[in-house]
């Protein structure tokens, strides 16, 4: 009797919450309506603009304008067709009471993890276990939170919760193709989603969901399948199977093939980012392997550098210097000394 009276309280806020969404909606309408308005008179007088530069011949001014107003027209059809759908749909007929009540009792039969939580003024379910092409995803829970159906034309009033989350490798957010933060990208079920809710078909909305959820849209993921497993290059963000990623041991990050490389010298792997090309052999090496020269301090390879811890052309300039200095002792002139003897004559030495 108790679940049965919690079931009977979850139904009546149902309903409140249609009625009150059908008020809401003329409200929105209204919204809509005025910033419908806006954009139009944004348009109008970006064209007004575009006329008058293009026949004063001020065509730097007029491309600029040009890109403004298709960047604009591009967020208005946008915007233009949400608000179509919002006017043009036919007034929703509220659900009876009995309705909302047996929706619920089917939910109890169809979902095994069916909660109902009046105090927070919430319902989920929970989903059967979900593998898309081979890949464990988990079961997922879906919660309705009744009090923000209000919202439901600014966000969704529900949440899809990974309960055993397997996410994207590259992002710990996305637990499903179509799941982010725990937020849904309905696609197509955008529309039915909504129209469930506001004619409180509450069998139907989560089963919409779960439908979703069950299936695999190539077309519009967060994140591929074929990308879900493996590791994220920190460099370029591409995601590479483990066999193909690349570990940096200088600055612990997982590279792909492309943005690693290792080091001719001790044969480290490391990325482009760590590692450095040396001037005189042009391989990459890594911090380790390297060192300056004692000369003019420019960084080498250690196999680059003499025993002196010379580089190449340091070397070759020190030879050249010596080579001058022991041609300058040979080529110098012998030196005369005169030495005058006590009037005996002179003597002559030479040095």
């Amino acid at each position: 009797m108790k679940k049965d009276r919690h079931k009977i309280k979850l139904s009546n806020m149902l309903l409140d919450a249609a009625i009150n969404l059908k008020q809401v909606r003329l409200i929105n309408i209204c919204e809509n309506m005025k910033t419908h308005i806006t954009n139009c008179s944004n348009t109008a007088r970006q064209s007004k603009l575009f006329f008058i530069s293009t026949q004063k011949q001020w065509f730097g001014s007029a491309e600029k304008i040009r890109t403004r107003i298709s960047r604009d027209l591009n967020d208005f059809s946008i915007h233009l067709q949400k608000f179509k759908d919002l006017i043009n749909h036919d007034e929703t007929k509220l659900p009876k009471l009995s309705d909302i009540y047996q929706d619920i009792i089917q939910l109890e039969q169809e979902y095994s993890g069916l909660n109902i939580n009046l105090e927070k003024k919430t319902i989920s379910v929970i989903t059967d276990y979900i593998e898309l092409d081979e890949i464990p995803l988990g079961t997922f829970e879906i919660k309705l939170h009744i009090d923000k159906i209000n919202n439901l034309y600014k966000e969704p009033p529900y949440r899809v919760i990974a309960l055993e989350p397997n996410p994207a490798s590259n992002d710990s957010d996305v637990t499903h193709p179509h799941v982010s933060h725990d937020v849904l990208c309905e696609g197509d079920g955008y529309i039915p989603i909504r129209r469930a809710i506001e004619q409180g078909r509450i069998f139907d909305f989560f089963s919409l969901i779960d439908n979703i959820l069950q299936n695999y849209n190539p077309d519009s993921p967060y994140i591929p399948l074929d990308e879900w497993e493996g590791n994220s290059c920190y460099d370029c963000g591409y995601t590479v199977s483990y066999d193909e990623s690349y570990y940096c041991e200088r600055c612990d990050q997982t590279f792909c093939s492309g943005c690693s490389t290792y080091c001719q010298k001790c044969d480290t792997t490391i990325c482009m980012g760590c590692s450095y090309q040396c001037p005189s052999c042009e391989e990459p090496v890594c911090n380790r392997c390297v060192a300056k020269c004692e000369e003019c301090e420019g960084i080498y390879c250690e196999d680059c550098l003499n025993e002196e811890g010379l580089c190449s052309d340091c070397e070759e300039q020190r030879k050249e210097i010596e080579n001058e200095e022991q041609e300058n002792e040979t080529d110098e002139p012998e030196t005369v000394v005169e030495i005058q003897s006590d009037g005996m004559g002179e003597t002559i030495i030479h040095a």
